[in-house]
This record gives C-alpha cells, sequence and structure tokens, in this order.
C-alpha cells in the first residue's frame, strides 16, 4: 500500500510557515470556498490546516487543488471544471463542520487523502483507498477522531472494515 504522508513529508526542517499561510489565503479565495465562510464552517477548517504537512498544502495549491462543494450547490456551473478535484459535503456532514466535534477534522482529512489517493490513479479495491485514506488520517495524530467518526456512521460492512483496519493500525506498534 501507499504510504500517502510519507510522500508529503519532508526531511527539511525549515520554517514552512510561509506556506501554510499562503495555502489558507488562496483555499478562502476560491468562489467554491465563500459557503464556509458563510456558514459557520471555517473552525473546523482551521483546525485541519494544523495538521497537514505543510508540502501538501503547497501540492494542493499548485498540483493538486481540492475544492469543498455543499451538495446542494453541485450543479453550479463554475464546479464542472474541478469535479475530479471535488469533495462534496453532504448536509449530515455540513452540521458536523457547524459542531465543535473532534471527528470533524477527521472527515475532512480522510476526504482530501482519499481524493489524493484517486487522483494519484490508486486502482483496485474502493474500500482499500478508504482504508489508504483512514491510515493517512490516523498518521496525522486523529486516530481518537477519526474512530469517533467512524462510530457515527450507519452500521455495514465498510464500517466494521474501517474500524478493524484503524485498530490493527493503532496496536502494530506494541
Amino acid at each position: 500500500m501507499l504510504n500517502l504522508i510519507q510522500k508529503f513529508l519532508s526531511k527539511d526542517r525549515s520554517n514552512k510557515s510561509h506556506i501554510r499561510k499562503n495555502f489558507i489565503a488562496y483555499f478562502y479565495s476560491l468562489p467554491e470556498h465563500t459557503w464556509i465562510l458563510e456558514g459557520n464552517h471555517k473552525t473546523q477548517f482551521d483546525k485541519l490546516f494544523t495538521y497537514l504537512p505543510a508540502n501538501l498544502l503547497d501540492s494542493m495549491m499548485t498540483k493538486n487543488p481540492i475544492v469543498f462543494v455543499p451538495s446542494e450547490n453541485l450543479k453550479s456551473s463554475t464546479v464542472g471544471s474541478v469535479l475530479a478535484n471535488t469533495i462534496v459535503v453532504f448536509p449530515e456532514f455540513q452540521e458536523l463542520l457547524k459542531s465543535e466535534r473532534k471527528s470533524a477534522v477527521a472527515y475532512l482529512a480522510h476526504e482530501i487523502a482519499f481524493t489524493l489517493l484517486e487522483l494519484e490513479g490508486m486502482k483496485g479495491d474502493s474500500i482499500m483507498a478508504e482504508v489508504e485514506a483512514d491510515k493517512f488520517v490516523s498518521d496525522l495524530g486523529l486516530m481518537f477522531e477519526l474512530e469517533e467518526l467512524l462510530l457515527m456512521l450507519d452500521e455495514s460492512v465498510e464500517k466494521r472494515v474501517r474500524l478493524t483496519y484503524l485498530t490493527i493500525n493503532h496496536f502494530k506498534d506494541f
């Protein structure tokens, strides 16, 4: 399996705060993201950006721009040109983003990782792409937040598989 977080971690320990600041300004300036600012969702996105490696933020500004679009705006003509890089946020997740729940940041990180895996051309079983995206979230230090998110989902085989892999990843170093 591809270790997505390793791809974006850098051995260069120089100060990359300028990348983070530039990315945040860029991200909120996109017309697709006005709903984030207007709908009281910004706090969760700001928290997310503190977890993401600077090289990933740089990639999301240049190579792999990603936009978040509420499901009700999906038919908008501005979205059509970036559909491959579009994360659709359904109403139940919009409500999660308005909340103070820490699982909201895990949700955002998972969606970014899943989209990046698709953009990187990860082929095969979609459940394994979900598991790999979950590993990315866990590697960011959001394992318990991801567990909270998964436990909120409806019961399914996919949910159980993802929770199993999350548990395995947690205990593999012991």
